[in-house]
């Protein structure tokens, strides 16, 4: 399987297969390789991500979510060149976002490196917030393509020998009360969202190893789109909170971006109380 890319003045050919063949991350042999064994570094700034055919909605998804992002935004995310799929694999190629993860730097940036970088992401968030959502699609909650969402959280709430055949994802929903029932808790069926919220683009798994910023702190781009979907407008917020429970300081730029999006406290306690029972 064979891709072929053209740059000014240069023109070659990828074989996807041969390459993620040649590749072993724990060894680090090959073109190089990152956090995720998924994930391989290639030549011309490019990365190759591959996961097994039994959870091809996770690329389907990000490949589909880079498309929606790049064309309604200014927001650096890489550009996905192809996704293929042999008996196996499916394989997502796309660019190399230049920086550094927030996390590395972020103990070194001021506070005014800080307050810029919230700043930004805001401005980035507001518009991918705004992004129309195609009128084809038929759920309320659904991964960024109308499909089921592949999501952790999610997922490590649910019991999986009772949910037979769930995989990975779950849903789409077609209303967000179908949704809340999910996230609900047997032993505390009280503690649960309230429907009404705006349903909007979300990344699904904002963290410090997403948000790629320069030498200086400045923002220079967001990765890894795979849990992005058509969610409650809090979940963004809750999810960092979800993923990152101790680090104040980047919790303090979360806090800082959303606040321009509403008050989402009450929500967060819900989730926490959700965390604490069920996980």
């Amino acid at each position: 399987m064979t891709i072929r890319l053209s740059y000014p003045f240069l023109s070659f050919g990828i074989d996807l297969k041969s390459t993620a063949k040649s590749f072993h991350p724990r060894s680090g042999t090959g073109s190089g390789f990152s956090d995720s064994p998924n994930v391989q570094r290639l030549p011309f700034g490019l990365y190759l991500k591959v996961v097994s055919s039994s959870r091809k909605e996770s690329l389907v998804n990000e490949h589909g979510s880079l498309q929606l992002v790049r064309k309604h935004t200014e927001l650096p995310v890489p550009t996905p060149f192809d996704l293929v799929e042999d008996m196996d694999n499916i394989y997502l190629l796309t660019t190399r976002i230049k920086g550094y993860k927030l996390g590395w730097c972020l103990d070194t940036m001021t506070d005014e490196d800080t307050a810029a970088l919230a700043n930004d992401l805001g401005k980035h968030w507001k518009a991918l917030r705004n992004i129309p959502r195609p009128s084809s699609h038929k759920n309320a909650i659904s991964n960024v393509v109308d499909g089921p969402v592949f999501d952790y959280r999610i997922n490590a709430a649910l019991d999986q020998d009772e949910e037979e055949g769930l995989g990975d994802t779950v849903g789409p929903f077609a209303t967000e009360a179908d949704f809340n029932n999910t996230l609900k808790c047997g032993a505390i069926l009280d503690v649960m969202h309230d429907n009404g919220h705006d349903i909007v683009l979300t990344h699904g798994d904002i963290n410090m190893r997403n948000i790629l910023v320069d030498e200086s702190g400045k923002l220079t781009g967001v990765v890894d789109w795979e849990n992005a979907g058509w969610l409650p407008d809090y979940w963004d917020y809750t999810k960092a909170y979800f993923v990152t429970k101790r680090n104040k300081r980047w919790l303090a730029v979360v806090d800082e971006v959303f606040r321009r999006f509403g008050d989402f406290k009450g929500e967060l306690q819900v989730e926490r109380e959700l965390w604490e029972y069920c996980f």
